[in-house]
């Protein structure tokens, strides 16, 4: 049996949560409220020093809710933060909609996942369902690079099937493919000269630089490939040729023998040009995250599309361009899969997400827990 939605309850919840200032390394306030939220239905809920860490003032999430039925313990991950503009969010409903008033994001992204979780597990108690086993981890700084998941104890999670809820797309869609993606950052030096009496005596780091781009493969590369110039900085007066440039940018690809090549290939475009010019550069790059592909019998897919199917809803795996703390889960050897919430234009001020689709979502959640002893 799937418990029926409160939709009021969960609307009310939903707007109150978007309405707290929760930008990256700033979510004390989302913290504490969902702190609240989970230990009056009964979760234990921790917190870890990752705020700290990185100059934050909140840290993860970890809770835990003991099972009233058979089953194997499952995970359910969101993250707490969201994009910037994300202070004074306004939600408000506009037809069939939630949106902002067009001044921030609405953060549906990632509340909706939030919302739904919650909704979720106060529906299945209060009707007195069996569910299994339950750990939460509510990440922050997900939008800098999955940085605050990065910095979790991986040992305190005995789950081995996972569920994070963060992708945009139709509810009841699963990611079981995503990126790794590669942070590449250079540092680029020319020489100074007078730019008025002597610029012939100069090297332009900052020409450099533009030289290396030019001859860069950008943008998509190719069905599984993409790369982007993120920044360029260099600051310094008109009639002094700058002779320090610093550069960021990224890569990222399903396939790591592409991302390799792709990696490779911005590498030598910045050392060609560095050296045509007579300058030099220094590179630096990281793998912020590790790409993983799901099996379609996997614990995680098969439990989300069996319970999407009991409602009735359309199942369909894909891949996805973008990370999420789905990709650490997996790199630890926890199975996870990353459910779509039904949210439209992410990252912009056009951010929406319908009613019914937040709806949806709640009750793929409550399914996926009163079917896990199936």
């Amino acid at each position: 049996m799937t418990p029926e939605i409160n939709t009021a309850r969960l609307l009310n919840s939903f707007m109150e949560l978007c309405a707290i200032d929760a930008e990256p390394t700033k979510e004390r306030a989302m913290a504490d409220r969902l702190t609240t939220l989970l230990t009056e239905l009964g979760v234990t809920v921790t917190e870890d020093d990752t705020g700290s860490r990185l100059g934050g003032n909140a840290g993860n999430l970890y809770a835990t809710l003991p099972g009233s039925g058979p089953g194997e313990t499952l995970l359910f991950s969101c993250h707490m933060d969201r994009v910037v503009p994300g202070c004074g969010v306004k939600p408000q409903l506009a037809g069939e909609y939630i949106v902002s008033d067009g001044s921030t994001v609405l953060g549906a992204d990632d509340v909706a996942g939030l919302a739904a979780v919650l909704e979720g597990i106060t529906a299945v108690r209060e009707q007195g369902l069996p569910h299994p086993p339950l750990e939460l981890l509510f990440s922050v700084a997900e939008e800098l690079s999955l940085q605050g998941i990065e910095q979790f104890d991986a040992s305190r999670i005995v789950s081995r099937c996972g569920f994070v809820l963060d992708a945009g797309g139709p509810v009841g869609e699963i990611v079981v493919k995503a990126p790794e993606q590669v942070r590449l950052s250079a540092v680029i030096h020319g020489r100074a000269a007078h730019a008025g009496i002597a610029p012939q005596e100069g090297i332009s780091a900052i020409q450099i630089a533009a030289t290396a781009i030019a001859g860069m493969k950008l943008l998509r590369i190719d069905d599984e490939t993409t790369a982007n110039i993120g920044s360029i900085r260099a600051d310094g007066p008109t009639n002094i040729v700058p002779d320090h440039c610093e550069l960021s940018a990224e890569a990222r690809s399903t396939d790591p023998a592409r991302l390799a090549m792709q990696v490779a290939s911005m590498r030598q475009a910045l050392e060609d040009a560095a050296q045509s010019a007579g300058g030099r550069v220094e590179i630096s790059v990281r793998s912020n995250y590790r790409s993983y592909r799901l099996d379609p019998a996997s614990e995680p897919v098969r439990r989300a599309g069996e319970a999407a199917r009991r409602l009735g809803l359309n199942v369909r795996h894909r891949s996805t361009g973008g990370g999420s703390d789905a990709n650490f889960f997996n790199e630890w050897g926890i199975p996870t899969a990353v459910l779509c919430c039904g949210f439209e234009k992410v990252h912009t001020c056009q951010e929406r997400i319908a009613v019914a689709e937040l709806t949806r979502l709640a009750q793929w959640v409550a399914a996926i827990l009163t079917g896990a002893g199936e």
